[in-house]
């Protein structure tokens, strides 16, 4: 168990801009790596994460040393024309030197008359708004969750070439994946990212099919998808995995010291 020092990156009502201006709070710390001999940008990234999403969180519990963050920083919705932007305003407390990671949501809106038009000036907004979250205090590397279905994907790939020219050449791109695209949907084989994080939960109508696929010990058919997994806290999926590889926990309900033991942190 850690002390419980550490900072806050968030505090209640704030938002991504004014954060974006308190720059004088960065810090960077030492972290555990998982290592990648293949790709450098990845060998900081602890071999254990943690998904904070949209709620207080606080991470002080955790071993630096061992285990990272990767918060939900912003959600970004492109509708009609038009990028919206909801910055996090729940806490966020990490120890102290913990590798922190900063998520944005990408979604767009379908509704009937607002679906989003995916045009140049949208993808010029978005690629900015996540490109400044490399300036929330102690964040050493992005990660965009975009469940972009097939009409969205040329859009979606153009947006993450623009984003590996803008960010620091030694800075680590992620993106979360659903399961079905690693198991047969390999549009992405060529997406000039660092990491693939398929996400073996809420896989909808594929759920059981991809849970007996991996229980049975086989993996990912796309290779790029063989860095890490993306898992619910406590699933016995763990057991099945290879768990040498770096593996992304979410959990529906706020974190806490109890699942420091759970999971090995």
């Amino acid at each position: 168990m850690r002390s419980n020092s550490g900072r806050s990156i968030f505090s209640p009502g704030s938002s991504l801009i004014p954060i974006l201006a308190v720059l004088a709070l960065a810090f960077i710390g030492a972290a555990g790596s998982c290592g990648n001999a293949s790709n450098p940008r990845l060998s900081e990234i602890p071999s254990r994460m943690l998904w904070a999403w949209e709620r207080p969180e606080d991470l002080r519990f955790i071993d630096p040393d061992t285990t990272g963050v990767a918060f939900l920083a912003q959600t970004i919705t492109l509708e009609n024309g038009d990028v919206v932007l909801r910055g996090r305003r729940q806490p966020l407390q990490v120890p102290n030197g913990a590798y922190v990671m900063a998520v944005t949501r990408v979604e767009t809106s379908k509704g009937r008359g607002e679906r989003a038009e995916m045009n140049d000036e949208q993808l010029r907004r978005t690629a900015d708004l996540i490109r400044r979250t490399v300036q929330l205090p102690n964040v050493r590397s992005v990660q965009v969750d975009f469940d972009a279905v097939v009409s969205e994907r040329d859009f979606y790939r153009k947006l993450l070439e623009t984003l590996r020219k803008d960010l620091p050449a030694e800075m680590p791109l992620s993106i979360t994946s659903l399961a079905s695209w690693c198991v047969g949907d390999r549009w992405f084989g060529e997406l000039p990212v660092d990491e693939v994080v398929p996400m073996a939960f809420e896989m909808g109508t594929d759920e059981h099919k991809i849970r007996s696929f991996l229980k049975d010990g086989n993996d990912w058919t796309s290779p790029v998808c063989r860095e890490s997994y993306g898992l619910l806290a406590g699933d016995d999926l763990l057991d099945s995995v290879d768990d040498s590889r770096r593996i992304y926990f979410f959990k529906r309900s706020a974190w806490g010291p109890q699942d420091a033991d759970k999971l090995a942190l």
